[in-house]
């Protein structure tokens, strides 16, 4: 028995097994049956399933406001992974290496946005845009692209900052002893040791992004919408929500495929700094 082994009796360890699998069960089971309705031959979301048939999925695709939802959506995703992680890294960078003054204070106010509602942030937003000192249009640019950083922000953070603060400090010391600059030290030092952890984060920014719904919902004009706004405004109809089904399902199983690449890159990075999991 290795040192961080727990001894666990039998019908403990049964115990935990049907919990285990129950929890499964609860966690993914609507995911479940929301793909499993994807294919269902009828306009009414409810069992017994008549029969299977794609065609729900043609009908999306060939529907301009899916498709330009969806294109919103992915493309505003994009732009929010992007912007998160140059903010995150840089933040990360200075909270990990500089002497700042009140950095616990900076950290905490960094990750506020982890704990206080979306729909709390979402009227936060909306007031400041409308009444603050610099009016700012609504819409996905850039009212719903600066929400989504500000929500995407804190889990960069959470994702490179440890990465930097586990990076030996005697290698940008002796970078800096041979005569290399601050900018050499970090592209050429700090920078090649992070990049799985970057593009962990990157992915999460995306995944946060594409998926928010309740500030988007606050600050999106009527002429754009990204595609989780769309989705909630079109299931008041039943007799549409059945060709929104297909993309909605697409979408959670591609959240599903980039967390888990997302956890992978975290692991290596791990590995590379020589951290354990």
């Amino acid at each position: 028995m290795s040192r961080g082994d727990v001894t666990i009796s039998a019908p403990a360890r049964a115990i935990l097994r049907v919990y285990f699998v129950a929890f499964l069960l609860v966690l993914y089971m609507p995911t479940a049956l929301l793909v499993l309705f994807s294919f269902n031959d009828s306009n009414n979301i409810s069992f017994p399933i008549v029969g299977l048939t794609t065609h729900w999925y043609a009908d999306a695709l060939n529907n301009p406001d899916i498709t330009n939802s969806v294109a919103n959506s992915f493309l505003l995703a994009l732009v929010v992974g992007a912007v998160s992680t140059v903010l995150g890294l840089l933040a990360s960078y200075a909270l990990a290496r500089r002497n700042i003054r009140f950095k616990a204070g900076i950290s905490a106010l960094i990750l506020v946005p982890l704990v206080v509602p979306t729909v709390a942030l979402g009227v936060a937003l909306l007031i400041l845009f409308n009444k603050g000192p610099v009016p700012t249009p609504l819409g996905i640019y850039p009212a719903v692209l600066i929400g989504h950083v500000v929500l995407a922000l804190p889990y960069t953070v959470l994702l490179i900052l440890p990465r930097i603060a586990g990076i030996d400090k005697r290698l940008e010391e002796a970078a800096q002893d041979l005569g290399a600059s601050g900018l050499q030290t970090f592209t050429r030092i700090i920078l090649p040791l992070i990049v799985p952890s970057l593009m962990a984060a990157f992915l999460i920014s995306f995944i946060v992004s594409i998926d928010e719904v309740v500030i988007a919902s606050f600050l999106l004009s009527n002429d754009q919408l990204t595609y989780p706004v769309y989705l909630y405004a079109g299931l008041r109809h039943p007799d549409t929500a059945a060709s929104l089904i297909p993309v909605a399902s697409a979408m959670i199983l591609l959240s599903f495929v980039i967390a888990f690449l997302a956890e992978v890159l975290r692991r290596r990075g791990e590995r590379r700094l020589g951290v354990t999991a």
